[in-house]
Formats: C-alpha cells, structure tokens, sequence
C-alpha cells in the first residue's frame, strides 16, 4: 500500500461510506471504490463488507486501521514541521554579527528593511568571528546569516565546506590617538611611531585581532606587543580607552568611525596607517540553507550603510 491507498483506507474507515470518504478526500465515489479494490487485491484479503449501503470493516481492517490511525498522525506532524520550515525561511530572518556593526549599522540597516518588508520577523544575535561561523555552519544554528569580518580557506574548512561569503566591502585598520599627544597633529603614520608609544592592544584569535597583531609584528618582530597598557576583547572599548588618553588603539574604520560619532569629548583623532591592511566585510551564510530574498535584500541596504559610515 503507498501512501495515497492508506489515506483512502483510512478516511473510508473513519467515514464509514464510500460516499462521505469521496467528499472528504475531494474524489469521485468510483475512485474510491476502484482504490479500495486495489488495496484488498494487493493485501489479499477482504477489508470490507458491503451491507445496506454501508461498508462494515472485517477483524483485518481494525488492525490495520490502528496503524494507519499513527502513519496518518506521523503524516500530519510532517506536514506541519514541514510548513512552519517553509514559513520560518521565507518570513524570518536571523543575523548574528560582532558587536561593532551592532551599535549603529544593523539597526539602521532593519529600519530601512522594515519600512519595506512588513511580514519579515528579525532576530539579531551579537557574536563573536568564531560563534558566528561555528553557528551558521551547525544544521541545528540559532542563525542563517552573519555578518562578519571574513571568511579565509580555514574558517570554510572548520565549517565543513558548507560556508559562503558575500563582500560587502572593506574596513581599513586605522589608529585612534588621543588628540593631546604631539603625533595626533599628523596625518600619515607609520606603525613604527605607534609601537613606540603606549598601546591599547586587543586579543588574537580574530580576524581583527589577527591583523592588528601581524601589523604590530612587522615594525617589532613581537606581535605580544610589548607596549600595550592594557588588552581588551572588544574594539569600541580600545577606542573607549585611546578617548581617554590611555593609549593609542588600532582598531577598524568601522569602530572608529562609530567612536567619533558616540564618544563624549571625541578626545582622540583618527589617523592612516601607512601600508596597513584592510580586512574583507562579508556577509555568510551556509550552503545548506541558500540566502532567501529577505536575507539578499538586507545584505544590500547593510552595504549602504556600511560604505556610508567609513570615517
């Protein structure tokens, strides 16, 4: 029996006619009649006898009615999984981003999202670089798009080979000097006049980390950086910090950016970094689970703001 048999099965059993079972199931009463008669050939025995009009279920029928009862239960529970993961794809929308494109870009972003897609639910989940990724490439991850600071071959390999990326541009590493010190007057750096001054320094293990490490390496040879006053996780802190006269801060145009609009005093100044790096903007996703039209739409507004507030 395939599984249109059994539903026909089991709605004639539950009706008790074939006349009510065919309103019921949207089909002509013949093509009951004809499925019913397919069944008990291929079963090889009766499951109905046909009395005054009615059809009266045999000992066989009710044992296998209790089984189509669980298989039609299944069916149903299927179906309705299978509906709330189609509403959940093409009405819900999950991001998960590090904090610095949290303060500013992404609920300027949603504002303009919203304003054009009213039906969109949209959940924002603030995350490290390797949570981000860890997450989207997990089949049970809370989110389907991150946005992040790129996605090398190494990253895609932890992530099973399952992680795309799409560019959404790039944040230059740039150094916040609090504005009193004699090299805030200048206008081009190099990092030799920053590692020869006191520094706020920030962790490895991200792509930000990473990268201001490296650069801090090529003038020292120590990427431990043996001027640093103080390290901290968060970059919007080492600006914080570089505000109030701590140290100099290498950190991303982004940060920057959002330190000079949001910092009382604004008692720093932004300077180029000669031959510093720029770091990929990307926005990822996993292969399993393609960039509906929601995800592809916000990704393009988050890019309009994101070119707009480079310092």
């Amino acid at each position: 029996m395939n599984s249109r048999q059994i539903e026909v099965f089991h709605t004639v059993m539950k009706m008790g006619t074939v006349t009510e079972a065919a309103a019921k199931l949207g089909i002509t009463q013949p093509a009951v009649t004809a499925s019913l008669k397919q069944i008990e050939a291929a079963l090889g025995f009766n499951l109905f006898h046909r009395a005054g009009g009615r059809l009266h279920p045999t000992g066989e029928a009710r044992i296998l009615f209790n089984e189509a009862e669980r298989i039609q239960d299944s069916l149903m529970v299927f179906q309705k999984l299978a509906d709330r993961l189609k509403h959940d794809l093409t009405t819900h929308l999950r991001i998960a981003a590090p904090s610095v494109f949290s303060h500013d870009l992404i609920p300027d972003a949603i504002a303009d999202f919203t304003a054009e897609e009213k039906s969109c639910l949209i959940d924002v989940t603030t995350q490290h670089h390797d949570e981000i990724l860890e997450d989207i490439a997990s089949n049970v991850g809370h989110n389907n798009l991150g946005i992040t600071f790129g996605l090398d071959e190494a990253s895609a390999i932890n992530g099973g080979g399952q992680l795309g990326s799409i560019l959404i541009g790039k944040s230059q590493l740039v150094a916040l000097v609090p504005a009193d010190w004699p090299i805030a007057n200048r206008t081009n750096l190099l990092i030799e006049d920053l590692t020869a001054l006191p520094m706020v320094g920030t962790f490895s293990g991200e792509p930000l980390g990473n990268a201001v490490e490296t650069l801090v390496g090529s003038s020292t040879g120590n990427t431990s950086g043996t001027n640093h006053i103080v390290r901290v996780q968060n970059h919007s802190v080492a600006a914080n910090l570089a505000s109030n006269g701590v140290g100099v801060a290498i950190i991303d145009s982004v940060t920057a950016a959002y330190a000079q609009r949001y910092f009382k005093g604004r008692n720093f100044k932004i300077r180029r970094i000669k031959n510093a790096p720029a770091l990929d903007v990307t926005a990822v996703y996993s292969y399993e689970h393609p960039l509906n039209k929601h995800a592809k739409r916000f990704i393009d507004i988050f890019r309009k703001y994101f070119k707009g507030l480079q310092p």
